[in-house]
């Protein structure tokens, strides 16, 4: 599940604004996720939401890539989709560097491999979980 798709599909397919995605729409999201078994949830959470679901049993995992590589994935997806979402990069990171501060992730995995080394390699983690 991709969390921003859900937060858009909880309000009626438009994004909220962020008062309301924050206090009305996301609850509502991770109720839904913490109801659910054997998922992969993206996206990203402060440390208060991340240790709810944690507490609630699921696993955290950083997709760690590099500030020069996402600052050229922007650029690259202005070019070929017209369209960016860099005003909030230094927001995305100060809420990486938070949950690392409070060791909110339970697994690394490098984000800076092909598209399909990276989903081999969250395969990998997903099925390595279900085993144990």
């Amino acid at each position: 599940m991709d969390m921003d798709d859900e937060i858009a599909r909880f309000n009626g397919g438009t994004w909220p604004d962020i008062p309301t995605k924050n206090e009305v729409v996301l609850p509502k999201v991770l109720a839904e996720v913490r109801s659910m078994s054997d998922l992969v949830l993206f996206g990203s959470l402060p440390v208060a939401r991340t240790r709810e679901l944690r507490q609630a049993g699921f696993y955290t995992a950083l997709l760690d890539v590099s500030e020069k590589e996402l600052r050229r994935r922007h650029a690259v997806r202005l070019a070929e989709e017209g369209w960016t979402n860099v005003e909030w990069f230094d927001h995305e990171q100060a809420v990486i560097r938070d949950l690392r501060a409070h060791n909110m992730f339970d697994h690394l995995i490098d984000g800076e491999g092909t598209v399909a080394s990276i989903a081999d390699d969250i395969m990998k983690l997903v099925e390595d979980l279900r085993r144990s």
